[in-house]
């Protein structure tokens, strides 16, 4: 199957499909993309080439990055390819303008750090936010208003104030 807008066919058959099908597991799995390492682990371990795997992840990657921005809200955090940055002794962390547009990161420059399998992860509370609100939205009633119920409950303690 092609994507309209891919460069790369998905392929059809063999170790190359695999390749495609791990690296999509892996997305769906960790919510965010695939790395490379990880694809070309899980099929080295199933007895697949280390060089095909290096090949269609490429392919697959390009597909991957041209299908999210094309369905992309344009507001919505994207995916940046990894670059070096460097921390200076006292611990500061230079981020890129184009990577804090991504982390919709904004002027105030607060982030929420973790740290999972020695790996350090920022994300801004706009991505948070956005995170929860899609969580919740599948809990809301169509044509329901919570702020609309929240003033009418309100209204009723005040006294119709």
């Amino acid at each position: 199957m092609v994507n309209a807008t891919s460069a790369h066919p998905r392929p059809h058959s063999g170790k190359t499909r695999r390749v495609w099908q791990i690296a999509d597991a892996i997305t769906a799995e960790k919510g965010r993309r695939a790395a490379r390492g990880e694809v070309r682990e899980r099929l080295v371990a199933e007895g697949g080439n280390p060089n095909t795997a290096n090949t269609q992840y490429q392919a697959w990657k390009t597909d991957y990055d041209q299908r999210q921005r094309a369905n992309r809200a344009p507001d919505a955090p994207c995916d940046i390819d990894p670059r070096p940055l460097q921390v200076s002794s006292d611990g500061r962390l230079l981020i890129p303008l184009d990577m804090r547009a991504a982390m919709q990161l904004g002027t105030e420059g607060r982030v929420v750090a973790t740290v999972e399998a020695g790996e350090l992860r920022l994300v801004s509370q706009a991505v948070s936010i956005g995170r929860v609100q899609a969580r919740l939205r599948r809990y809301r009633k169509p044509d329901e208003s919570i702020v609309d119920q929240f003033l009418a409950e309100r209204s009723g303690l005040w006294g119709g104030v």
